[in-house]
């Protein structure tokens, strides 16, 4: 925060943001949601229950969830008016496959079949190399997110710049400059032996440099994730099983992405190390899953509204990733929890007005 919120105060610019903020000072919900919702005496916090399934009345609307307790395994039930689902993308998806009933043969508001399909996760490479007019210099307080953290937005839909391919992508930096954590990873490319070895890496330490291009994946039905009664987890609830696969278009994408790599790195006047064109990280290392619950106007298209609310079930909202209809090259989590803010406001107005 760049200013005093709410008592907290501004960032200070310590350190090392991703390891947790002493001042409060870097959004988190621990910090700046929970104990505010905890002061109003309607919240309670079951830690250690891991939820299987949404259940339902006869009447096909959700009435409850059943959870098992992690330590002991029992099976333990919590009675509702309304669920509100946000487990992630991949164990929503996973909860509302496994609550079948009758009423949802197919999983819980999933008459469309699209729950589980058109699962979006970027793609991302993983490029480092180092600045040699920075080799030797003074190690300098590089600290924040994940180091010296910079941010390229999304530029091939610009004037003048020709693709052929759909959507786009943005450029992170990270791990680059000092790094706090130790010798970067890099090192162990640097040849030699002993202590001139040890000088080397010493020198190279603040010169340094990382680029991840993170590319959209088209929404495709084939990308899906499904459960498998056949494997189960240890309170007998079948585990989702994930199908993923990207397309042409994406491999013209990772194209462009290493042809902007390269080029930033020669404006730049930087030495590449170890690297290996358009080889793209595992598929799933972005960790930003997307678009098995998605909203849309169309009940046989989607299977949410604009609000995150069932269509089939109206007293059940999703309120995570999978809810996106596509996954865009950003981090999601801001506008998660922007989607997940208006969505609960419509709750709120839904139970006032007694259509809940």
């Amino acid at each position: 925060m760049t200013k005093p919120t709410r008592g907290f105060p501004a960032c200070h610019y310590c350190g090392n943001c991703g390891a947790g903020c002493d001042t409060a000072s870097f959004f988190c919900s621990a910090d700046h949601l929970l104990p505010f919702a905890l002061e109003t005496g309607k919240l309670t916090i079951r830690s250690n229950a891991v939820v299987a399934r949404i259940l339902t009345g006869e009447n096909g609307l959700a009435n409850g969830v059943q959870y098992f307790d992690r330590r002991t395994g029992a099976e333990q039930q919590a009675r509702a008016k309304v669920v509100v689902v946000g487990a992630s993308c991949v164990d929503s998806t996973r909860i509302l496959l496994n609550s079948t009933s009758s009423r949802h043969p197919n999983g819980l508001g999933n008459g469309s079949d699209v729950i589980g399909r058109y699962l979006c996760e970027q793609i991302r490479l993983n490029v480092a190399g180092y600045f040699p007019s920075l080799v030797g210099t003074p190690t300098r307080n590089d600290r924040g997110i994940g180091g010296e953290h910079i941010y390229a937005p999304r530029f091939n839909h610009r004037p003048g710049h020709g693709r052929d391919y759909l959507r786009g992508f943005g450029i992170q930096f990270w791990n680059t400059g000092a790094s706090v954590y130790g010798a970067h990873p890099g090192s162990k490319q640097i040849p030699g032996f002993g202590a001139a070895l040890k000088k080397e890496i010493k020198q190279r330490h603040p010169a340094w440099f990382e680029i991840h291009p993170f590319g959209e994946v088209l929404p495709y039905a084939h990308n899906r994730i499904t459960v498998d009664p056949a494997r189960v987890d240890r309170y007998g609830v079948p585990l989702p099983s994930i199908d993923y696969r990207i397309g042409e278009n994406e491999r013209k994408m990772t194209e462009h992405m290493a042809d902007t790599v390269e080029e930033i790195v020669k404006a730049a006047g930087g030495v590449l190390v170890d690297y290996r064109r358009g080889q793209l990280d595992a598929m799933g290392s972005a960790v930003h899953e997307h678009g098995t619950c998605r909203m849309g106007t169309d009940p046989k298209r989607s299977a949410l509204n604009w609000f995150n609310q069932m269509h089939e079930v109206r007293n059940v909202f999703v309120v995570d990733g999978s809810a996106f209809p596509n996954a865009s090259e950003k981090n999601p989590t801001l506008t998660i929890l922007a989607l997940a803010w208006r969505a609960t406001d419509h709750l709120a107005e839904e139970i006032k007005r007694g259509a809940l």
